[in-house]
């Protein structure tokens, strides 16, 4: 046996472990661009830059794939036992019932921590590299966690009066398994697969049909949660506004969230999807606008920016059957080219000469399931700076099958230094700004950040006067309409590597984000919080309106046993050194 494993065996692993390795060196060659840093980063992270491809190839995008597969069949298997899917207003007994057990567990723990003396602020036990946030560190390590992951079911489906009710940790790609089949999608259904029902909507949370619906928010009927000392509550717009409108991008400081009841809307098999290009900042402004205003204005609408100038519109409307003519593109299939890709090739080289006859735009009909995940795939079009070749026709052959790498498994190979140096070398922002400030926005964003594509996503803002919550829309942004009711605004996305770190320089991430929240402000436009924010708690608070969300954490106690929202969104110590800024202001206080 021993002679058997030194002449056959281990020869063969060793030349298998050198293939492999040459493979992997072969990899890091032709993917990653370490080289280009500055030597101002670490080196671990100008290491972890020239290893990163092989890296996600060969580990992280499987690994991935299995986690997938092992969450589906887990949670596929619990609902075969509660008799899922539950459609019709009687829904599951079985899975009501359990849903009262998993409330109850969380029920208990709370009364545990009041019972020793409220020790500490509450938090999840959910790590943050499990989330969909840029943070890899929690900031709960001083608090006292409770554990939620166990709200990940579906209750009921009602087809009738177009509702769902679900737990906060059914996630997006759950939702669309469920619920296409039956014709039917929510309100505001978010394109990202990973992405919680719970995050959205108490975060952020926008669709390329917002510019009607608005943020995911609005298709909130319910909320179901446990204040800091075990309460049940269930607020409604019209049982509690106060409370109800309260809880949008509270992020989760007034109490844990257990359910939620949701609008639905009826679907069709197919997106018609017409693409236009536009060649400048105005011109896509001006279009966007008036396509949103239409009498018959799309179900769907967004806009990818090529570069400050050059964009392709994608408006889509829902259809039974592809009108004649019309070809059928399953996009989200494996073997085809990103869908980012796949619009910019809609795009001229040029802009074409007046009168020149060319086409002004293109259409095609897209099966519901991969319109709704288009972006999925390719992580938007992240996936290609972490791996060029991701959307070669062999990579995609070969590999794309397995799926892009999961968000929290890319932050859990990343370390503290790594992750320091990253927001220092990478992007990801989003600001939401009144429409007619896109033009601007767009020369700022290339200014700030050039990096490219942008995603263009308009969203319709309702102001409730003292009931608008965080997103209070100002009345001096010139944003909503002449009714005052509502208005056009405009989510600007930059996701990706900054121009400077291309070109090997260093770019002041600090500075730059600082100035894009600062012009936020101003214009009367919002942040996402999701990213790393550079602004302080008093500058939060002169972006959002705190007012609703202090006066129903005072209210129920929530001011002792949650964080601010300030100290859940903001980056882990040693991302953002604020130092300077807080003294500045402190200074200012004592001052005046």
């Amino acid at each position: 046996m021993l002679d058997f494993l030194l002449v056959s065996v281990l020869p063969t692993v060793g030349w298998a472990f050198l293939g492999f390795l040459v493979v992997f060196l072969l990899t890091a060659a032709a993917g990653s661009d370490g080289g280009t840093l500055s030597k101002e980063f670490p080196w671990q992270f100008r290491l972890a830059a020239r290893m990163r491809t092989p890296v996600l190839v060969f580990f992280v995008v499987p690994l991935s794939w299995f986690q997938r597969l092992r969450t589906r069949i887990a949670r596929q298997r619990r609902r075969d036992q509660l008799g899922f899917p539950a459609v019709g207003s009687a829904g599951s007994k079985a899975a009501a019932e359990r849903h009262e057990a998993n409330v109850a567990g969380i029920h208990e723990q709370l009364l545990s921590y009041n019972a020793a003396g409220r020790p500490a602020k509450l938090r999840t036990a959910r790590a943050n590299w499990a989330s969909m946030s840029t943070k890899l560190g929690s900031n709960k390590g001083e608090c006292h966690l409770i554990k939620t992951s166990h709200l990940n079911e579906i209750i009921s489906i009602d087809v009738d009066k177009l509702t769902l009710i679900a737990e906060p940790g059914v996630t997006m790609g759950e939702l669309t398994d469920a619920l296409v089949p039956l014709g039917l999608a929510v309100q505001c259904h978010v394109e990202m697969e990973s992405i919680t029902l719970g995050g959205v909507a108490m975060g952020f949370g926008i669709e390329t049909n917002s510019h009607k619906f608005g943020f995911f928010q609005e298709a909130v009927l319910r909320f179901d949660f446990l204040d800091s000392y075990g309460k049940a509550h269930s607020v409604t717009a019209a049982s509690d506004p106060e409370l109800f409108y309260a809880m949008a991008w509270s992020h989760g400081t007034i109490g844990f969230l257990t359910c939620l009841e949701v609008k639905l809307v009826k679907t069709m098999p197919y997106v018609r999807l017409v693409y236009e290009p536009t060649y400048t900042a105005e011109q896509l402004t001006e279009r966007m606008t008036k396509l949103a205003a239409d009498e018959d204005a799309p179900h769907f609408l967004e806009a990818t920016l090529y570069d400050k100038d050059r964009a392709v519109i994608q408006a889509g409307w829902y259809v039974q059957t592809p009108p004649a003519g019309v070809k059928v593109n399953p996009i989200n299939s494996f073997y085809k080219p990103f869908f980012f890709r796949h619009v910019e090739s809609f795009l001229a080289a040029t802009a074409p000469a007046a009168g020149s006859g060319t086409p002004s735009s293109y259409e095609e009909a897209i099966p519901l399931k991969d319109f709704l995940h288009r972006f999925t795939r390719s992580i938007f079009w992240e996936l290609e700076d972490m791996i060029p070749f991701s959307n070669h026709p062999l990579y995609r052959c070969l590999w794309g099958w397995l799926g892009a790498p999961e968000v929290s498994l890319l932050k859990l190979f990343q370390g503290p230094v790594i992750r320091r140096a990253s927001v220092y070398a990478h992007v990801v922002q989003e600001s939401i700004m009144p429409m007619h400030r896109l033009s601007e926005g767009i020369a700022k964003f290339d200014e700030w950040f050039g990096a490219y594509p942008l995603l263009v996503f308009p969203v319709r803002l309702f102001n409730r006067e003292e009931h608008s919550g965080f997103i209070h829309p100002m009345k001096s942004s010139g944003g909503l309409e002449p009714d005052g009711k509502s208005g056009l605004w405009v989510d600007l996305g930059a996701y990706g590597v900054p121009r400077d770190v291309r070109a090997g320089l260093v770019w002041d991430a600090k500075a730059s984000v600082r100035a894009m929240e600062h012009w936020t402000r101003d214009v009367g436009g919002f942040q996402a919080l999701y990213t790393d924010i550079f602004c302080t708690p008093k500058e939060l608070r002169q972006m959002f309106d705190f007012s609703l969300l202090d006066k129903a954490r005072k209210r129920l106690g929530s001011l002792d046993a949650f964080p601010d929202v300030y100290d859940k969104v903001k980056s882990e110590a040693g991302i953002s050194d604020l130092s300077d800024i807080l003294a500045a202001e402190a200074a200012e206080k004592v001052k005046a």
